[in-house]
């Protein structure tokens, strides 16, 4: 899941707070997650044309917490397909709200061992009478966690269900022109430490536009993440990306906000 960023000492306090296996529980069995939504915005029209559900994790203490932690201890404990199911199925209760607005979902790559995986996401999406084409899967690019043996098998059963496959955090990763060219992915996610990089230095610069050029040579679509100034925006307007997200466009928000921020165009 996507950490949904925050600022000051009062973040810094949640994440200094261990997970708790008996939160993990609660979040996955008995409502304890709740989404958030991250507006995807056009680059030529600067209208929301998708948006991306975040995860939080509700805690006694602190309110919501981020899921960093939880994600890794899932993984530990082989319960991340089961915190991935919660989650999908707590998202796609809102979404029958968005008038079919394409929304992302964060997936570990630990989930694309198991080739079970695309049967059970099409399940959970399914149970809200949504349609799998409306969803996108984002396969995190930073973490380090390798693609496994059945990776390319349960990828190409979820494209065959309809689901878009991203790469996220692309430029964090080591390996991304590799999985670009082997893996069916629809849709490149720009890491935005990456941009923020290529703002200041010629050589990330030029890395950044070799990058968009693969991928749009590979037909996907390029989604410019952490896009917080206007310098930013003109910097991805030129490199002519498809979509943006960041704190210049709009914050995550909690499903009735989001719901207003749709209303308002």
């Amino acid at each position: 899941m996507m950490i949904v960023p925050d600022t000051g000492s009062e973040t810094a306090a949640r994440r200094a707070q261990p997970a708790s296996a008996s939160l993990l529980e609660a979040a996955i069995e008995r409502g304890g997650l709740h989404p958030f939504f991250h507006a995807k915005v056009a680059m030529s029209t600067r209208k929301i044309v998708g948006v991306e559900a975040l995860a939080r994790i509700a805690t006694p203490q602190m309110g919501f917490a981020s899921p960093a932690a939880y994600v890794e201890l899932a993984e530990r404990n082989q319960r991340i397909d089961a915190l991935t199911y919660a989650m999908t199925r707590a998202v796609a209760k809102h979404v029958v709200a968005f008038d079919g607005l394409p929304c992302s979902i964060n997936i570990s790559p630990m989930s694309l061992e198991r080739v079970e995986f695309a049967d059970l996401m099409e399940a959970a999406i399914r149970e809200s009478g949504l349609d799998c084409k409306q969803f996108t899967l984002e396969v995190t690019e930073s973490r380090a966690i390798e693609f496994g043996v059945h990776a390319f098998e349960t990828m190409t059963a979820l494209r065959g269900k309809g689901f878009g496959l991203a790469i996220e955090d692309f430029g964090a990763g080591t390996s991304n022109i590799d999985r670009l060219r082997n893996f069916p992915f629809t849709e490149v996610k720009i890491d935005p430490a990456f941009t923020r990089l290529a703002m200041d230095e010629a050589f990330a610069k030029a890395a950044l536009v070799s990058c968009v050029r693969l991928a749009r040579e590979h037909g996907l679509k390029v989604v410019a993440e952490g896009i917080e100034t206007q310098d930013m925006w003109n910097f991805m307007t030129w490199l002519k990306v498809d979509e943006a997200q960041g704190f210049l466009l709009s914050k995550p928000m909690q499903p009735v906000d989001f719901r207003e921020l749709l209303k308002r165009g």
